[in-house]
């Protein structure tokens, strides 16, 4: 666990994960922690999927994905924002970093804008640009 990062109720969905300290535009914010799930267990990872409420599993490449349900750090609580203040990238190691998108301040809840389709169409990130609400109004 991170002494940087906290779990708690968020605004968005459930529970998110919080800044403790302040995160500068572009640095490391932490490494997306959790069970490795690789080849054959490809399947494995899509019945997991299927039975979570809240998905955690990020995908690294065609075979292999990171289950943050199972072994996860705070990083599991990131939620979604169509207008995000971290991403993540995959780095050597079969590893997923997060990193800040611009500067994060203390007591701020860290989003990324997933761009994936095991995640609901219907966003409740509240953000202006939200896609949510450009598909009511027809865009």
């Amino acid at each position: 666990m991170s002494a940087q990062l906290t779990v708690k109720k968020s605004g968005i969905y459930g529970k998110g994960c919080f800044a403790l300290a302040h995160f500068t535009a572009r640095k490391k914010i932490a490494t997306y922690a959790g069970e490795l799930v690789k080849g054959s267990r490809k399947i494995e990872a899509r019945l997991r999927r299927q039975q979570e409420v809240a998905i955690k599993i990020i995908r690294i490449d065609e075979n292999t994905a990171v289950d943050g349900a199972v072994g996860g750090n705070e990083t599991a609580y990131i939620n979604h924002s169509c207008d995000p203040n971290a991403f993540m990238r995959v780095v050597p190691g079969q590893k997923v970093a997060i990193f800040a998108r611009r500067d994060i301040r203390p007591g701020e809840e860290l989003t990324i804008n997933y761009r994936d389709p095991y995640h609901p169409e219907v966003c409740k990130c509240g953000a202006a640009n939200c896609r949510s609400k450009r598909r009511r109004r027809g865009q």
